[in-house]
Formats: C-alpha cells, structure tokens, sequence
C-alpha cells in the first residue's frame, strides 16, 4: 500500500506539471520586467522628448553660422505719384521724370562676419545643455530601473510574509483545537480557550493586512511594467561595490550622472553670461542683395542693382544691455553654487547610505540568527508542553514571536536588498546604454568621454560592472565586494 500511495503521488505531480499553461512555468525575471519598465514609462519618454528638443537646439545654433538668405517680392496694388509744381518734367537721356510704383524682385544674403562671439557662445550652450540632458537621461532610466526593482523585490518580501502570517495562523488554530479538546476533559481553562480564540483572531487580522500588503505591492508592480509579478525568482543584486565608504563615495563622485549633469549645466550658463557681453561689442556683416524693379517708368521697365558690401554696426547705447549681462553673470554663479551643493548633497547621501546598508546588513543576520534560536526553543517548547511544564499562553506567545521576527527579517531583508540598489543607481551601475538588448540592461553604463563629461567625469572608470544575479549576462574582472559579515555571504 505505502508503495502505490507513493506512486500515485508522483503521477499526480507529473499530471499537475503537465496542466500548467507554458506562460505560466516561465519564471519571470527582473530583467524582463526592467526592459517592460523601460518601454512603458511615461517619465523616462518625456525625458526623451525633453532630449530631443536640447538636440534640436543645437543643431540650430550650428545653423546659425550659416548666412541668411531671402527673397522679396512687393507688387504695388495702387499707386499715385504727384509732382509739386505741376510742370512738364524734361527728358534726360533714357529716363523721364515721372515715376510709377515698380514691382520689386530681389534676393538678399546676409553672413555674419563678427558678432562678439554670440553665435559661438550660444553654440557651446546649446551642446553642453545636449551633453547634460544626456546625463539626466541616463539618471532617469537609472530611477526607471531603481524604482522596478524595488517593486520588484517588494512582491517577494510581500509574498514572503504572506507565506509567514499564514503558517502562523495555521499552528495557532492547531494550538486553540488543541486548548478546545484540552477543555473538554478539563485539562485547560475557559481562559485558556478565550485567550487560543483571540491569538486566532489576531493572526487572521494579521493575515489579512499582510494580503493587502501584497495586493498593493502587486499593483505598484503592474503600474510600472505592465504586467502583473508571476513566478518571480530572486534577483542577483549588486555585489561589487567598493568596500569602504570613501572609495564608493569617490565612485559617486566620478560615476554618478546628476552631478556631472549639474556641472555641465553650470558651464552651459558660463557661455550665456559670455553671448550677454556680445551686446556692447561691434558687429560685421557681409551683405550680397540683387533687387530688380520693374516698370520703374515710361522709358525704363527694369532697373537691376548687385550689390555686394561690408556693414560694421559699433553699439554706443544700447537700452537694458548692462542690466542683462549683470543677470546673466548672476545665473552664472548661481547655477555654479548650485552644482558644488548638488555634488556635496550626493555625496553625503552616498556615505550616509553606504553606512546604513552596512548596519541593515548586519541587523539582518542578527534577526537570522535570533530566529535560527528561536525555531531551537520551539523544538524544547514541544517537549516541555508535552509534559506540563508549559501553559497555553507559553506556547501562544513563542509562536506569535517566531511569526513576528520572521517578519522583522523579511522586512530588514527588503530593507538591505534595496539599500543596494540605491547604492548600485548612485554609481549608474543599474543600466546598460541605450537601446541595448534586454539581457543587458543591468550592466552599468561606460560614462562618456572626458570632453563631453568636462570636469566631473574626467576620471570615471571604463570597465563595467557586474550584470545582477540572473541576468545571463558574461562575466567581468572581479572589483571589491560589498559584504559586511560572514552570516550575509551566506545567506545569499
């Protein structure tokens, strides 16, 4: 009989294998939902639109060194020339004096020759502000990216304590039939049973608010991907950071898009205040016009003039000039301020995170181990309440504290893992270059080449970083390993 028991069962198993739809055995990994993220997220196409408008003007102040070209048509619809005294006008040459309104055709060119430098300080704002709008694109799919993995291994932990909530609400219900029988052959107290009831109905509650959790976590999923969180497997999460606070903070430093962005948009408001001084220089144009004007009067239908010629324009007063080279100068060192505090700000986030993923770490394997223990005492707590050395208040009280510190440690887990994303986004080691393939959207970016990064990235690395746990993707040369305790290697 145990043998065709046991052999029913595997079919059984083989048979619910079978009955599971193809879609639904495929895992679902994070890189799968990251590459969804991507596509579907309306911040990261509004920065691409934002993008391509910086794009567009730069490629019209590149236009602008070319010459202005125009062509004038003006066709008189009714005219009247009068002559005062009303005399007979004599006859010169070809010509007679009375004139009509010809109709005038002309082209006209128009080269800027000089003009203080305007044209080319506009030119190098409008691509140093492409250069940082490039930056910030790069740091809004790193949040794109941060923001789907933390919803990511938010599904897990919500599932995980589901799963925990739920094991306690079932070894309480076998703890208060346990009391019920106890009762009947009085062995236990009307306040034992009341007691075993209400730690039932505290577990269902609690059972209940930890499904809602889940259902909301789910939901947050499916806004960011589209697709709703099935089959999830842990993800790989960045294990290669540096190992102490100042290196990843120099890291930061170099790697991080948001403070080279700031940077650049500094210089870029440097090149405005210099385009402002434009207005007190001299300028020199190059002119070529061809204007005919036909039917000019009774003996001559066509007058033709080319003309080719040099126009210096020196400005002596010009109204508001002082006031908007001061304001431009102002925003100069305004947004100069700014990116030395954005850079600091970064970096003190930086160092403050480092810290704290290091002690949630280590607060994660202390809440391991006080759970390895107290799963220890539920075994002796077994024997002693089988020989009366243990009331039912015991027994509820051990359980409810198990459950508790099972949740304590998925919650400081979820807490760790996403600590380390932060940390991974900060250095942009969350995303792989544009429009690369999905497998690859979790290696880190190679930050640009020194003179379109000017400053900040003058120094970054070139070599990338580790694809997350799961990603497929090929290995690299080994860099220090962000692990603070001997407990947390082994647990992952």
């Amino acid at each position: 009989m145990p043998v065709r028991r046991a052999t029913l069962e595997r079919l059984g198993c083989v048979l619910a294998i079978l009955a599971i739809p193809a879609g639904a055995a495929r895992a679902q990994s994070l890189e799968e939902a990251s590459a969804a993220a991507l596509d579907s997220s309306f911040v990261l196409r509004a920065e691409r639109a934002r993008q391509d408008g910086a794009e567009e003007r730069l490629r019209g102040a590149i236009d602008a060194f070319m010459p202005t070209v125009a062509f004038t048509a003006d066709r008189p619809l009714r005219s009247r020339i009068t002559y005062s005294p009303e005399a007979a006008p004599p006859t010169v040459g070809l010509d007679a004096t009375p004139r009509r309104a010809p109709t005038v055709v002309g082209l006209t060119a128009n080269l800027p020759l000089f003009d203080g430098f305007q044209r080319w300080n506009g030119y190098q704002t409008a691509k140093t502000l492409a250069e940082s709008g490039r930056l910030l694109l790069i740091g809004r799919r790193q949040q794109v990216l941060l923001d789907t993995a933390i919803a990511y291994i938010a599904v897990l932990r919500d599932t995980r304590i589901l799963a925990a909530r739920d094991a306690q609400l079932v070894a309480i219900q076998r703890i208060a039939a346990f009391t019920d029988k106890q009762f009947e052959l009085n062995d236990a107290t009307r306040t034992d049973v009341a007691l075993a009831r209400s730690r039932v109905q505290e577990a269902e509650a609690l059972r209940i608010r930890a499904q809602a959790d889940l259902t909301a976590s789910r939901l947050d999923f499916t806004r960011l991907t589209r697709m709703a969180p099935e089959r999830m497997p842990p993800p790989r999460l960045p294990d290669r950071l540096p190992r102490s606070a100042d290196a990843y903070a120099e890291l930061v430093r170099t790697a991080n898009p948001d403070i080279a962005a700031s940077q650049l948009e500094a210089e870029a408001a440097g090149y405005q205040a210099k385009a402002a001084v434009a207005d007190l220089l001299p300028k020199v144009n190059l002119q070529f016009s061809k204007i005919a004007q036909i039917g000019y009067s009774p003996v001559l239908d066509r007058i033709t003039d080319t003309t080719t010629r040099v126009v210096a324009t020196v400005p002596i007063y010009t109204p508001g000039s002082l006031p908007r080279i001061g304001e431009a100068s102002a925003l100069a060192r305004q947004r100069g301020y700014e990116a030395q505090d954005k850079e600091l700000a970064t970096l003190t986030s930086a160092r403050i995170a480092f810290a704290r993923r290091q002690a949630t770490a280590e607060q994660y394997t202390q809440l391991v181990a006080r759970i390895r223990e107290l799963r220890e005492t539920m075994r002796g707590f077994g024997i002693e309440r089988a020989a009366g050395f243990r009331t039912v208040l015991d027994e509820l009280n051990i359980r409810g504290e198990l459950a508790n510190a099972e949740v304590a440690a998925e919650i400081v887990l979820n807490e760790r893992d996403g600590q380390a994303l932060q940390l991974a986004a900060a250095a942009a080691q969350l995303d792989a270059a544009p429009g690369g393939p999905p497998s690859r959207r979790f290696e880190s970016v190679a930050p640009p080449p020194p003179s379109a990064l000017r400053r900040s990235l003058a120094g970054a690395p070139v070599e990338k970083a580790p694809a997350l746990r799961g990603s497929g993707a090929p290995a690299v040369t080994p860099t220090p390993v962000l692990r603070v305790s001997r407990a947390e290697e082994d647990h992952r």
